[in-house]
């Protein structure tokens, strides 16, 4: 079996290699050292993805300017109207 599975066996060595560093890190604290864990295996997987943060800043700030653009012509519409009232403009 061991010879069937050599990819399998490197990656186990490397996540115990890994462990006992973190473990190390850790001080020994089991539980620390596996939050470690995961935080590093985490941003391993996330270094391979593309910027979540550029690819969403676009799409949130359109409505955002839209939704402000909105409410800034209402406030105003609000006010000229309020006033208008009191003046007697109309």
């Amino acid at each position: 079996m061991t010879d069937s599975c050599p990819k399998l066996e490197k990656k186990e060595k490397t996540k115990d290699r890994l462990f006992l560093e973190c473990l190390e890190k850790a001080e020994g604290d089991k539980i620390r050292a596996h939050a470690i864990y995961n935080h590093i295996k985490t941003n391993h997987r996330q270094q391979g993805d593309e910027d979540l943060d550029q690819r969403e800043k676009w799409p949130m700030l359109a409505p955002l300017l839209i939704l402000y653009t909105l409410g800034t012509i209402g406030v105003l519409a609000l006010v000229f109207g309020f006033l208008a009232n009191k003046l007697n403009w109309w």
